[in-house]
């Protein structure tokens, strides 16, 4: 009987988004023009927001990120981070954890400049392989059903909140 070495084992995981919500908390502040999932074959699906700005410019904004993984209900899991992101924005190696989930989605943002913002948020097709490829391979997160949420303070009051569900398995 031949046995396959155990250097030569791979294990593969694959992550897939399963929900996306987003919800505007002050329609004064901003509200969202869509946010939706799309899945274009087997193979490839993507996700795309855009948050729309009513009060402009934006020269200060803190953001609370938070991942939770579902055990019985979701719990916490890891990180729950507030920060400013006009700040971490000017020196984006401040922070290692959010630059981590920084650099997942920078790509496919127009959040890509240090603040003031005179234009609208938009995350555009951020596909499910490219987050896959970071969180199975650079940063190797265990199996299970996780939500990613971020809540965007301005002027200390609570206006948008996004969610997004996955399944890594």
């Amino acid at each position: 009987m031949y046995q396959v070495p155990v250097a030569a084992m791979k294990i593969y995981s694959r992550l897939e988004f399963t929900n996306i919500n987003c919800t505007s908390m002050d329609p004064k502040v901003g509200e969202f023009d869509y946010c939706y999932l799309k899945s274009v074959n087997r193979s490839y699906k993507y996700f795309s927001a855009r948050y729309k700005l009513y009060v402009l410019p934006v020269k200060a904004i803190r953001i609370n990120f938070s991942l939770w993984k579902r055990y019985n209900g979701y719990k916490p899991f890891l990180y729950n981070v507030t920060f400013d992101a006009c700040k971490y924005l000017r020196n984006i190696n401040s922070n290692r954890v959010i630059k981590f989930f920084y650099e997942s989605v920078a790509g496919f943002s127009n959040v890509n400049h240090t603040c003031p913002y005179n234009h609208d948020i938009i995350m555009e097709k951020l596909p499910t392989d490219f987050v896959n490829q970071r969180v199975t391979e650079i940063l190797q997160f265990p199996e299970g059903d996780y939500l990613v949420e971020l809540r965007w303070i301005r002027f200390g009051n609570l206006s948008a909140m996004f969610r997004l569900y996955g399944t890594l398995s």
